[in-house]
């Protein structure tokens, strides 16, 4: 009986733990831009890394995860690959508003390329468009 009680508890605290650490991750998880490019900072494993991109150097982006509540996104998660195959995950809604936004800006045919790489062919420009306005009034 006492064996069994252990496994559970060690399963709790396994589970607990792996969601704080998931949550550390995303709070380290940061997406500056200017005038088309980024610079992404990110925790891998212990240690912070940086990668620096042109929005010219994305060869393609596509949805991992994205949950629609109320006309929104209530959830996303967006790989970019690069030209050299480097993958970035980005897993903060801020982060990949900000980088949609660029590219309605600094580049509009890469943006509607990018927005048609929606999953089952959802057309997410009105919702894309109005979170990308939400962005820009919360900043200023």
């Amino acid at each position: 009986m006492n064996i069994w009680l252990l496994v559970i508890l060690y399963l709790i605290l396994y589970f607990f733990a792996r969601k704080i650490w998931k949550n550390i991750k995303l709070s380290f998880e940061k997406l500056e831009e200017l005038n088309g490019e980024f610079i992404y900072t990110f925790l891998r494993r212990i240690f912070k890394k940086e990668v620096y991109f042109k929005l010219e150097e994305v060869k393609t982006v596509f949805f991992t995860r994205m949950i629609i509540k109320n006309d929104m996104f209530g959830n996303l998660t967006l790989y970019i690959v690069l030209e050299d195959d480097y993958a970035i995950k980005l897993q903060k809604k801020e982060n990949i508003i900000l980088f949609f936004k660029s590219c309605k800006e600094n580049n509009s045919e890469l943006y509607e390329k990018f927005i048609k790489n929606a999953p089952m062919g959802i057309n997410i420009t009105a919702i894309m468009d109005r979170e990308i306005e939400n962005y820009k009034n919360k900043r200023n």
